[in-house]
């Protein structure tokens, strides 16, 4: 706790000059901005006030303020949100909700899944933050829109979409180059706009390399002293027109990278990973309230790993292909307006491996409904699906949740949802080490939060919730075959507080405690964060200089199942300043891990240290 307070002394003698806020509009100037709409929660667009379920959103102004140098950097400081990294950039990293696993945590690419069928994780490390325009991150239960995976919640990832540029022109570009330290550097680039014809386009690249640095200690299994690099490349595009009947529409995001590591096995310390997820669909428009929506989606997850100069290599491959289809209808009864909606979804899951599995496809198929109700200030959703596995049969999961806002911006919210994770190919079918028998782990939660503006410019969000897993997947020593015996409880609490303090200053703070216990032993869950602690300071300089400040404090969590072993606490500072020189140039310079703490998220792994990047910005 001293070194807490320690950073946190620093951080606000540092803001006088080295932070960020957006400046605010005076009151004669105050523009009525639109509801903030979100998709994911619902599956549909919904008004981001009305949401019953807790539902965080990371938008391009805080893309770009941003000192992360990757997703995985990115994530890491928001409520809820679990990273364990094998390393740096490049690096093996997974993601969790509330608790979770990361298996049981849903990651989707512009709503299409991207998950290993065999690891049954996402390479968000993979996912350049070039190609994204936003990630909303739905907390709690969402089988009952998603189907299998979504116990934790949903992290959604938006590349960049076409339409007309801000400053109304039909057409723009940008470009952006930088460097990096550890030594490394990037270039990538967009062009989007609308042509005469209406259809919004945006297309992206982005190249970006790192030498990187040791990602293992010395007492690490399979430790190679040697700087672990990083090689990517990606491209992302959208496509969409609009017509007097509906919509057409597509997108996708492909990306390859190379990411060294260390292995004792003599056959691989490399690893190439391809990742795509695309989709085309249409929305017909039938009348003002009756639309319904067609898609067609494929992904891709795919590993080679290898070993210079040494034959062969190991491969592990995901290809999933989907159709999804629903209707959505809205009709008013009195003061009441209600949303029912319904649809099937269908995709085909196959992997390709080196490995010899007795099974290497499966067909999953659902079905589900879901109704709507805003009554006044009281708004209630509720949902219903049935997914059959061709592995292991079927799984119904449901949601129902409300909020209702209490007076003027005071909005109470509760809800109860029930989830389920589907066994991947390596629980079931991975040689000497799986079983076939295997069922669903499956959840069950309530949340219970309060969301308050008691003025324009300060914000409170609070969240209690329990989570409680039945059938969860485990396995011991010597044999490390799974079986489903393990029970867990996840009790937490988060809250998120932002403030404008005027013209130029701004803060924000998040407090995430959670309890992640076994209920088989009582013992701690290993590698689940039991305290995290955000603060982040901006200042707008000048109206060409924005500057910001973050902490973020991880307390001590253990890691391993018996808790005899913590990895310690941590504390971590970045800075990040953005100058403006013209409308269309402007320059970035940001650290990560200001103070080099050491620290790690998984034992003898080393987390990134100070991490310089100088970037330059031109639009056209």
């Amino acid at each position: 706790m001293q070194r807490l307070i320690l950073a946190t002394s620093a951080v606000a003698l540092v803001i006088p000059t080295q932070t960020h806020a957006q400046q605010s509009p005076s009151r004669d100037d105050v523009t009525v901005l639109r509801p903030l709409v979100v998709s994911t929660p619902l599956r549909r667009e919904t008004a981001l006030v009305r949401s019953t379920s807790s539902v965080t959103v990371i938008d391009e102004e805080e893309l770009r303020t941003s000192a992360a140098a990757d997703l995985p950097s990115l994530l890491k400081r928001y409520a809820g949100v679990s990273i364990i990294g094998y390393g740096g950039q490049g690096s093996a990293s997974n993601v969790s909700l509330r608790g979770m696993s990361a298996g049981q945590t849903l990651v989707l690419v512009n709503g299409i899944r991207t998950a290993s069928a065999t690891s049954g994780t996402s390479s968000i490390f993979n996912i350049p933050l070039a190609s994204i325009e936003r990630i909303e991150i739905a907390k709690g239960p969402h089988s009952a829109q998603y189907g299998a995976d979504a116990i934790g919640g949903v992290v959604n990832i938006i590349t960049r979409q076409g339409g007309q540029c801000a400053d109304g022109r039909s057409a723009c570009a940008s470009i952006t180059t930088g460097v990096t330290y550890p030594w490394g550097g990037y270039v990538s680039g967009d062009v989007r706009g609308r042509s005469e014809g209406g259809v919004d386009y945006s297309v992206g690249g982005s190249i970006l390399g790192t030498r990187g640095y040791d990602f293992t200690t010395p007492l690490a299994w399979g430790h190679e002293p040697d700087d672990d690099g990083f090689l990517q490349g990606s491209l992302n595009f959208s496509l969409a027109k609009e017509f007097d009947w509906g919509r057409l529409y597509a997108d996708g995001l492909f990306a390859r990278g190379r990411s060294q590591y260390d292995d004792t096995f003599p056959s691989s310390n490399e690893v190439d990973t391809d990742t795509f997820a695309g989709k085309a669909g249409a929305r017909l428009k039938h009348s003002d309230s009756w639309s319904s929506t067609v898609e067609l989606s494929s992904s891709l997850d795919s590993s080679t790993n290898f070993r210079d100069g040494v034959p062969g290599d190991s491969r592990f491959d995901t290809k999933r292909y989907g159709i999804f289809a629903s209707t959505e209808k809205t009709f008013e009864t009195g003061d009441a307006r209600h949303v029912v909606t319904g649809g099937a979804e269908a995709y085909r899951e196959q992997v390709d491996t080196t490995v010899d599995f007795d099974v290497t496809s499966r067909g999953l198929e659902a079905v589900f409904g879901q109704y709507s109700v805003e009554y006044g200030a009281l708004t209630i959703d509720s949902g219903l699906r049935y997914d059959h596995n061709e592995q292991f049969g079927g799984a119904t999961t449901y949601n129902i949740g409300a909020s209702f806002e209490i007076v003027p911006d005071l909005v109470a919210r509760a809800s109860y949802g029930t989830g389920f994770r589907a066994p991947t190919f390596n629980d079931l079918y991975y040689p000497g080490y799986s079983n076939p028998n295997l069922k669903p782990e499956t959840s069950r939660s309530y949340e219970l939060g309060v969301n308050w503006r008691p003025t324009d410019s300060t914000t409170l969000d609070v969240a209690f919730y329990q989570t409680w897993l039945s059938d969860a997947i485990a396995s011991n020593p010597p044999t490390y075959i799974p079986f489903n015996v393990a029970r867990a409880k996840v009790t937490g609490v988060e809250a998120s507080l932002s403030h404008e303090f005027g013209d130029r200053w701004s803060g924000k703070a998040s407090i995430d405690y959670r309890s992640p216990r076994n209920e088989d032993n009582g013992r701690y869950i290993p590698y689940r964060d039991r305290f995290k602690a955000t603060a982040e300071l901006g200042f707008a300089a000048t109206d060409s200089l924005d500057l910001t400040a973050r902490l973020l404090y991880g307390a001590a969590r253990h890691a391993d199942a018996a808790n005899t072993v913590k990895l310690p606490d941590y504390v971590t500072v970045d800075f990040a300043a953005n100058y403006t020189f013209d409308a269309q140039s402007s320059l970035k310079f940001s650290v990560e891990n200001l103070f080099d703490e050491q620290y790690s998220t998984v034992t003898n792994y080393r987390a990134p240290g100070r991490t310089f990047n100088l970037s330059f910005t031109r639009v056209f």
